[in-house]
């Protein structure tokens, strides 16, 4: 500090504090060094005092004051800070122009220091391209100078780290498509961050289009696949086997009837109508399922139980979108609902009969309840309804329950072992009562009927 000399110094003392904070580094204290013959000769000043050198957290600037000690009057006051400093992005190099980039490494004389375009924000790069180098204004960094951070489509893609190279650019390799923001800072003032958006754009193989276009093609093909198999197998079984696929043919197209899919699609009309989109989409999807999971119960069989239950529960939760009824499915704990298998679509052509005929028009009113238990080794499934019963008109008109009667009357003569027995009556004040009973369906060896 100029103006204080060995024969004055006496006169005067400094206090060295830390800005914001006022935390003190040095307290006051008289002043006891001076400059040497080598730093005078350097700054071409008289000896002055040297207060020392001190240190301040990152961002944090030091205050040093002077005092005359008589007096305790501040006479001189010094603010010592960093000047801030932010990257500057100056190019951005890609697999196309990596030629580029290494002759500015080697001859940065030579080199194009900017490629026209190459460094404006908002630039779209096809995702095809495997590198992409930022580069920074002039200077060689060590890597934990240079930190950066990428976000993808607002999120995080890569947190704050230190720079993978001792060099001036920050190089990415193999980005997926999306919109990008990197962000750089220097270590030593991490406050002043540089940022840069871009796009890596898709290929033309990752359009949504092509991966529609390639689903449906593949799915046509597992179809046609499929068919070509069926079609190639011959015929093993016995008439009576030849009966039953054709009755479980006919039970599929009775829950599948013309009827059932208008009133779906109705109701989908009507909840996009109403701008209700994700109850529409829920429908959809349930509608979907439903479709599917019939289809492919329909060639097996027997299905686990678990999946017979499953499908009911997708038909009739579409059904109570349409008419508003409640329903409830239990099944016992006796029961091991995924290793007791069934006949496959049983039941759904009379839980269809139970919604048709039982509590369609009761709206908010109907109930259905669809019990499943055990009874020592016979399997028993209780299906009740409080709709108005089971009618002569029922009776002749219900295609389900005469499909059902049918198929066990099929089903008793394959396994004489295992009879199914249906029980119908009608319930007090009003409803049905559909009994289902699996003779010695637990017995040992047949329980687990996989």
């Amino acid at each position: 500090m100029q103006g204080i000399r060995p024969d004055n110094a006496v006169e005067y003392e400094f206090q060295v504090s830390e800005f914001p904070g006022k935390k003190v580094v040095a307290p006051w204290n008289r002043i006891s060094s001076f400059t040497d013959s080598i730093q005078i000769r350097a700054s071409g000043f008289p000896k002055m005092a040297y207060l020392g050198g001190y240190r301040a957290a990152l961002g944090a600037a030091l205050i040093v004051d002077v005092r005359e000690v008589k007096r305790s009057r501040i006479i001189s006051t010094a603010v010592i800070a960093w000047e801030p400093v932010q990257p500057e992005i100056t190019s951005i190099y890609t697999s196309a122009t990596l030629d580029q980039l290494f002759q500015q490494l080697q001859a940065p004389w030579l080199a194009d220091q900017h490629p026209p375009g190459s460094f404006s924000s908002g630039v779209k790069i096809p995702s095809s391209n495997t590198n992409l180098v930022f580069t920074l204004q002039e200077g060689v960094f060590a890597r934990n100078q240079i930190q950066y951070e990428l976000t993808r489509n607002g999120k995080v893609h890569t947190a704050w780290r230190n720079n993978a190279y001792a060099n001036s650019f920050v190089w990415l390799k193999d980005l997926p498509h999306g919109d990008y923001k990197i962000r750089i800072r220097y270590t030593a003032q991490p406050q002043q961050i540089a940022e840069l958006s871009f796009e890596i754009t898709r290929v033309w193989h990752e359009t949504i289009a092509f991966r529609l276009l390639a689903a449906i093609l593949s799915l046509v093909f597992v179809l046609l696949l499929l068919l070509f198999v069926r079609q190639r197998r011959k015929s093993r079984r016995a008439e009576i086997n030849k009966s039953i696929l054709q009755l479980e043919l006919k039970a599929l197209y009775a829950q599948l009837n013309p009827h059932f899919v208008f009133n779906a699609l109705s109701s989908i009309q009507a909840l996009i109508n109403k701008q209700d989109i994700r109850a529409a989409n829920a429908y959809l999807s349930d509608f979907a399922r439903l479709t599917r999971d019939s289809l492919v119960h329909s060639q097996k069989n027997e299905i686990a139980l678990h999946e017979e239950i499953q499908t009911l529960d997708t038909y009739l939760k579409l059904e109570k979108l349409r008419f508003g009824f409640s329903y409830n499915i239990k099944v016992e704990p006796g029961v091991n609902e995924y290793e007791t298998n069934i006949p496959a679509l049983l039941l759904q052509p009379l839980v269809e009969n139970a919604v048709k005929h039982g509590v369609a028009g009761k709206e908010e009113a109907g109930h259905i309840e669809l019990l499943i238990n055990k009874s020592g080794h016979d399997m028993v499934i209780i299906l009740k309804d409080n709709g108005e019963g089971i009618t002569e008109k029922t009776s002749v008109s219900g295609l389900g329950l005469k499909l059902t009667r049918d198929r066990i009357s099929l089903l008793n003569q394959i396994h004489p072992g295992r009879q199914i027995n249906l029980a119908i009556q009608n319930t007090v004040p009003k409803g049905a009562r559909l009994t289902l009973t699996f003779n010695q369906w637990f017995d040992e060896g047949t329980t687990d009927r996989r």
